[in-house]
């Protein structure tokens, strides 16, 4: 089950995702405003978010590059009835994983949680191997799956711990920086202090 934040100002979509999601075991939570949502992600963050980018106040754009700004690592899916190539080009340089076009039908929304979910999984499967190979001194296949990780989830914490974990021994200096870099983005990681505090010690 995951936890799906929904932030629209139409009634009608957000009931609609809404529905579509707890229909598939998911909980669900909507918000009108960017502010609203922003909010709730302080307290528990969710593991997908639908938004639309025309929102009061803050619109989508903005709310995605606060996302950013605050180092939320939090898949994304646009909803919504803006189709300009350049709107588009904008968001997905942002992070977001996939747009969808109002109307949108229940099917699409199943596909597109699928898809973001999966690309979550799929960061802490690999995140594994590449911490094995790195214990069983794999160091050369670790650092080419690990040039992988960074260009495929470049906002997320864990390349630069991985890539802190490899290096340690031979760059204590350098591993020192991708663990306060892992830090920037999640302040709540444990591991990367811990290693930190080793490192400093």
């Amino acid at each position: 089950m995951a936890l799906v934040y929904v932030v629209d100002d139409e009634l009608n979509v957000r009931r609609i995702i809404k529905q579509t999601m707890e229909n598939e075991g998911n909980e669900v939570s909507g918000f009108v405003t960017a502010e609203e949502a922003l909010e709730a992600i302080e307290k528990r963050q969710p593991d997908l978010i639908f938004m639309d980018l025309t929102l009061p106040s803050m619109d989508g754009v903005q709310f995605l590059k606060e996302l950013e700004d605050r180092a939320y690592s939090i898949p994304v899916v646009v909803v919504s009835a803006i189709t300009s190539p350049e709107s588009i080009r904008a968001v997905f340089k942002l992070g977001i994983v996939d747009f969808l076009t109002k109307p949108f039908t229940p099917q699409e929304l199943r596909q597109a949680a699928e898809l973001s979910l999966k690309n979550e999984e799929s960061l802490q499967k690999r995140a594994r191997d590449i911490r094995r190979l790195i214990e069983e001194k794999e160091f050369r296949k670790a650092n080419s799956l690990l040039r992988e990780l960074f260009a495929d989830f470049p906002s997320s914490p864990y390349p630069h711990f991985l890539y802190a974990l490899l290096i340690k021994s031979s760059n204590p200096r350098v591993a020192a920086k991708h663990l306060r870099a892992a830090l920037s983005l999640d302040e709540e990681f444990k591991e990367a202090s811990s290693e930190l505090r080793k490192l400093e010690e």
